[in-house]
Formats: C-alpha cells, sequence, structure tokens
C-alpha cells in the first residue's frame, strides 16, 4: 500500500509540474501577443520589436501553449498581422541587426534582404547596407522600389542549366574565399568579377593605402 500512495504523489507531481510549465508558457505568449498588439499601434517605429517578439514564440513554439498547431494558427486565431509580413519581420530581426534595421526602416530592410539572396555574390543585408550600392546610390538610402527591381534582375540572370548552375556555385566559393582572405587583412572588397581565365578585385583605395601604412 505505502508503495502504491508514493506512486501517486510521483504521478501526481509531474502532472503539477507539467501544469505549472504550460502556464508558465502561456503567460509568456499572452505577455508577447500583448506586447505586439501595442507595437502594431506605433509599427512604423516598433516593427524590429514586433519581430523580436515573433522569433521567440516562433523558436519556443509559444504558440502551442495557447492551443495552436503551428505559428500561422496562431497569427490566424489572434488576427495580430499576416503570415507573410510577419515571416518579413522575423527574417529582418535575423539577418539585420535592430540599429541597422531601424535606420534603413522596414520595407528597405526586407527588399535588401532579397536583393543579398538574389545576388551570386556571397553579401548580406548588412553588407548591402554598410558599403553597397543600387542604382547609383548607396543601397541603405535607396528608393526600395529600386532595390525590389534590381533583385528581380538578378534572379532573371540566374543560371538555369544543371552546368551552369554548377559553375556560378564554384565562383561563389571562390569569391568567398578571396573575400575572406582580404578581410583578414584588413582591406574590404567593393566588387569581385570572375571570368573563365581571370580574377579582378575592386578595393577601396583608401582602405589599400591604409592597409599598406600598416605593413
Amino acid at each position: 500500500m505505502p508503495t502504491t500512495r508514493t506512486a501517486t504523489g510521483a504521478r501526481k507531481l509531474i502532472e503539477a509540474t507539467k501544469r505549472d510549465a504550460l502556464a508558465a508558457r502561456h503567460k509568456k505568449l499572452t505577455s508577447l501577443s500583448a506586447l505586439i498588439r501595442r507595437r502594431l499601434a506605433t509599427v512604423v517605429e516598433s516593427f524590429y520589436d514586433i519581430g523580436v517578439a515573433l522569433t521567440e514564440i516562433a523558436k519556443a513554439k509559444l504558440y502551442a501553449a495557447g492551443g495552436h498547431a503551428s505559428l500561422e494558427a496562431y497569427l490566424d486565431a489572434e488576427k495580430l498581422l499576416s503570415v507573410s509580413q510577419a515571416r518579413k519581420l522575423i527574417d529582418i530581426v535575423k539577418n539585420i541587426p535592430r540599429e541597422q534595421a531601424l535606420a534603413v526602416g522596414q520595407e528597405r530592410a526586407y527588399a535588401l534582404i532579397a536583393l543579398s539572396r538574389a545576388t551570386p555574390e556571397p553579401d548580406r543585408a548588412v553588407d548591402l547596407i554598410a558599403q553597397g550600392e543600387v542604382d547609383g546610390q548607396p543601397a541603405a538610402k535607396a528608393p526600395v522600389r529600386a532595390i525590389t527591381a534590381a533583385a528581380r534582375a538578378q534572379r532573371e540572370k540566374a543560371p538555369k542549366s544543371p552546368a551552369a548552375k554548377a559553375r556560378r556555385k564554384t565562383e561563389v566559393a571562390l569569391e568567398r574565399g578571396l573575400r575572406a582572405l582580404l578581410r583578414a587583412a584588413g582591406l574590404s572588397v567593393t566588387a569581385v568579377r570572375i571570368s573563365k581565365d581571370a580574377v579582378r578585385v575592386e578595393l577601396p583605395r583608401a582602405k589599400v593605402e591604409k592597409a599598406l601604412a600598416k605593413a
């Protein structure tokens, strides 16, 4: 009989622990949902905070604490914002630091992420914001329409055949390694052009002169 009471007590303890954990997750979900609702009123300034909250909900699967099967189901039930918009904000948080994202704005930040993925160069959105150009002007200030058009043009130029894709993959790996090598030497590359028999690198003159002065 004592053994039975012990087993029953242990089972009750486990069930209570699970209930407490679920309650804590539900409380966290409710808190983040409330934050998103507050920030939506000032979405221009607060889009990054919304993205951070959504990222936490998705990563920890907090939506399950509210009885939802997925992030999409949670967003639909709570009527917070569209799934596509939520994915954009999560993408911004994943790829761009807060200061940079707030400086360029939500739409431009996401457009630059799309452009970085479309270009064959191994660049990132943060690189484009820091030193990239779009249509002859700094990427951080370029119109979203121009950035979107540049990304579309890059996608249209992407290699289609298996042989072309394989060649492009080799070129991207070569460029990535070259950029890393030069970055280790204190040089930031403006552009790299790879042809069948040559590799041409464009470097900012000021950076080269500074590196030579230290040599």
